[in-house]
């Protein structure tokens, strides 16, 4: 039996970590900085038409990774990080049974600090056991102007939002402050610099985000095709996968008013600007490296901790949000994140691989000799960092405590300093309603509790050719090891529940955040609908109320026209739906083909179980 094999029958939990193969004359320092929300293709080195000069020259000067992996959601990959296992293993972000990083490198004589957003479960990154440094709230976004109640200073409340504060500048500032102490102190630091950018609210400075007002009035399409070409140029994707398309999901770009169009692309304008204005504060940190003379000595990582998202924000209110103005909130579209998840399927919050792939860039002049601008294939995936970081410091894992639940990943500092081959571990990969296993070069991904699918990752990363039905004993076969893993680590019934085969369009989880009783539409949510279709249907699992309602209505759009609805309904508690479990309108006009529609609901205008509104 190989050591594949000898894995996948011990499954995740109980691999091995190999110790300190490289263990360090001196421990160099270690900075990891970590996007939020950042796409794939979002940066220059990866392929974007966004200004990112320094994380270029990152690039240019260490090793990009084309085939680095997270989980599909901020918060589960940053528990991932900081446990070396996945959010569910890690007790749901518990970390019960569970060595922080920062806390054992911390008793391998390293400075611990951190700067920025936290959300990374239950552990408290002020207890000084991990980080002896602390900036930062503890939550999942702020408004980066005036902050909010959860923003902290060691174990102090921080409240010192003055005019000019914005949180980009603040967190660089603080990591400069962090790491100048510990050169100062002459010990060894971790520096973790864990921005919010570009995580909605997006907002930046105004001149930021005039610069790149109009660069994005082409169009979805026109944006993602530039950034495929370059991809291609760069070297980064293979040219055989075929990119994959929008779902219906995505507003068609020449269907959209002129108005929607200016608004969509002022909305990808202040994303473009919070990303340039965080490689702005990177290039801080690098020049205080370099001021410092450690820039050679020092490992630098950055990534992204999910996919681009897809927050599209409200039709009604989007053309309000100011960027540059606190207590507003600019987001962006599904459209845009498709931009940035290039060439890839889905968003953020998936299992597929457009949650899935992230950038990373590795510098370190001193230790990657040899590899400048090279881009390196390996399958590496956040829960690698762990042992990656243990393996180049010398600090080793305390394997024989057995209270300790055993790290997942494995190191590719060898690869990374040798270019030695990565064996990579089989993945494990859950978020609420989205789920794979990835074993060798095969995935099965499932979404919205729907069918597992399989796909060749090295013939088609981008998910356009199911081969589930091809090769059904595959499929079946990862798809019960990652149940049997999901057993093993003790998930809920909820998280590990069989999947069905009633296949959810995309935004699923969205319709069912405002209405948790939802159980089906008609037309289906995201799918294509046959032409003549006179039905409007919503069917939920408690009872409808309409009593109230009068004044609030229903109103069906097509996406060409946001003015003059097609179709209005106001409903109260004379309609036939009320009480039963189906609200339903049989009187819409005949949908036309090839048309895209939206329907636009008043708030308050049903409830569901007396207690929903939607």
């Amino acid at each position: 039996m190989n050591c594949k094999q000898v894995f996948a029958s011990l499954a995740l939990g109980s691999v091995f970590y190999a110790g300190a193969l490289f263990a360090a004359t001196t421990q160099p320092n270690v900075i990891v900085i970590l996007a939020d929300d950042l796409g794939y293709s979002d940066l220059g080195a990866y392929g974007g038409e966004i200004e990112t000069p320094n994380l270029d020259r990152l690039a240019n000067q260490g090793v990009r990774y084309s085939q680095f992996r997270v989980t599909p959601m901020c918060s589960t990959t940053r528990v991932a990080l900081m446990a070396g296992m996945s959010y569910p293993a890690a007790g749901n972000g518990s970390y019960k049974n569970v060595l922080p990083l920062p806390s054992l490198l911390q008793r391998g004589g390293y400075r611990t600090m951190m700067a920025g957003k936290w959300h990374a479960g239950a552990r408290d990154p002020r207890d000084r056991k991990m980080f002896d440094r602390f900036f930062g709230f503890l939550g999942g976004l702020t408004d980066c102007f005036v902050g909010s109640n959860d923003w902290y200073t060691g174990q102090t409340q921080f409240r010192d939002f003055k005019p000019g504060f914005d949180a980009t500048t603040a967190f660089t500032d603080s990591s400069i402050e962090f790491m100048g102490e510990a050169l100062e102190d002459n010990v060894p630091f971790f520096m973790y610099v864990a921005y919010n950018a570009p995580h909605h609210p997006l907002q930046a400075r105004k001149e930021t985000v005039d610069k790149y007002i109009g660069r994005y009035m082409d169009g979805y399409e026109a944006v993602r095709e530039a950034r495929y070409q370059r991809q291609l140029e760069l070297g980064l994707v293979d040219p055989a996968w075929t990119p994959a398309p929008h779902g219906v999901e995505v507003r068609r770009w020449n269907e959209l008013p002129q108005a929607r169009k200016v608004v969509e692309d002022a909305r990808m304008a202040a994303y473009a600007a919070v990303v340039d204005e965080m490689d702005q504060g990177i290039g801080r940190l690098i020049a205080f490296l370099e001021e410092a003379g450690e820039l050679d000595d020092t490992l630098i990582l950055f990534m992204s901790d999910n996919g681009g998202d897809y927050n599209n924000g409200s039709i009604r209110t989007d053309a309000d949000q100011i960027p540059w103005k606190p207590h507003n909130n600019p987001t962006s579209s599904n459209g845009w994140a498709w931009v940035k998840n290039a060439p890839f399927n889905f968003y953020k919050h998936a299992c597929h691989e457009g949650a899935l792939a992230a950038p990373l860039i590795a510098h370190w002049p001193n230790g990657l000799e040899g590899r400048t601008g090279q881009i390196d294939r390996s399958p590496v995936a956040v829960t690698d960092i762990y042992p990656t970081l243990l393996e180049l410091t010398g600090v080793n894992f305390p394997k024989n405590d057995t209270s300790l639940k055993p790290l997942t990943g494995r190191s590719f500092l060898e690869g990374l300093t040798e270019q030695t081959a990565f064996d990579a571990p089989s993945r494990f990969l859950w978020f609420n309603q989205s789920r794979a296993w990835i074993e060798d070069d095969m995935k099965a991904v499932s979404l919205y509790g729907g069918p597992w699918q399989l796909f060749d990752l090295v013939k088609d990363r981008t998910e356009q050719h199911d081969l589930a039905e091809a090769q059904p004993k595959l499929t079946s076969d990862l798809a019960s090891k990652w149940q049997a893993y999901a057993h093993e680590i003790e998930m809920s019934g909820r998280d590990s529940r069989v999947v069905g085969q009633q296949q959810a369009g995309w935004g699923w989880h969205r319709l069912q955040m405002f209405a948790p009783q939802l159980v089906s539409t008609f037309p289906a949510n995201s799918k294509l609908t046959a032409p003549g279709t006179t039905r409007l249907e919503m069917r939920f699992s408690a009872a409808i109320d309409l009593r109230g309602a009068k004044g609030k209505f229903l109103r069906l759009f097509k996406v060409s026209d946001e003015q003059n609805p097609v179709w209005e309904m106001d409903p109260d508690a004379s309609h036939p739906s009320q009480g039963k479990r189906t609200l339903c309108f049989d009187n819409i006009p005949a949908l036309e083909p090839d048309t895209q529609y939206y329907v636009l609901v008043d708030p308050g205008a049903f409830k569901v179980a007396v207690s929903q509104s939607v």
